[in-house]
């Protein structure tokens, strides 16, 4: 009798192994929400202030234009779209999970974001401080949960045409 328990073990403890995968399969959320977001913020910096005003006190640039362009995996543009910044220089794009034109998934990581057009004219030089002005990926990961995804860039800075260094280096004749 004793053998026939031993026999029987292995069989049990299958059953018993596939029971807990099921149950803990069942338990564990479904982190593909249907879209993720990208947000992030545009500000000003004036080179003409002192030095703390000009690396710490940037104003916000309500109006701003930020866009951001999927690709999939054979380098094909899936998706495109842009959102204006608010009254306090922040963006939200959301980006849809699949893409409408082959219903591949849409992965952060083969996605863009840069700046498009500042809101105000007088600060419309873009500079490239967190590649604002050639792109960066967003891959900071800041919110995570079953019905919300959220990546964080930037901040992306615009400055003064006088603290464009082009400009000075044109204006002094180098």
């Amino acid at each position: 009798m004793a053998r026939s328990r031993v026999r029987g073990m292995p069989a049990l403890a299958l059953v018993v192994a596939a029971v807990a995968v099921a149950c803990a399969e069942a338990r564990l959320p479904d982190y593909h929400p249907p879209t993720f977001t990208v947000t992030g913020k545009v500000q000003c910096q004036d080179c003409t202030k002192n030095w703390n005003a000009y690396a710490y006190n940037a104003k916000p640039i309500p109006g701003s234009k930020v866009s951001i362009t999927c690709r999939d995996t054979n380098n094909r543009v899936v998706h495109h779209s842009s959102d204006y910044t608010d009254g306090q220089g922040v963006f939200n794009i959301e980006v849809p999970r699949k893409a409408k034109s082959n219903d591949r998934d849409i992965e952060a990581s083969r996605c863009l974001v840069r700046l498009a057009s500042s809101g105000d004219a007088a600060c419309a030089v873009f500079t490239d401080f967190n590649r604002g002005k050639t792109g960066q990926i967003p891959s900071r990961l800041t919110h995570a949960s079953p019905t919300r995804k959220t990546y964080a860039v930037g901040p992306y800075y615009c400055t003064l045409r006088q603290c464009d260094v082009k400009v000075k280096d044109a204006d002094a004749g180098y």
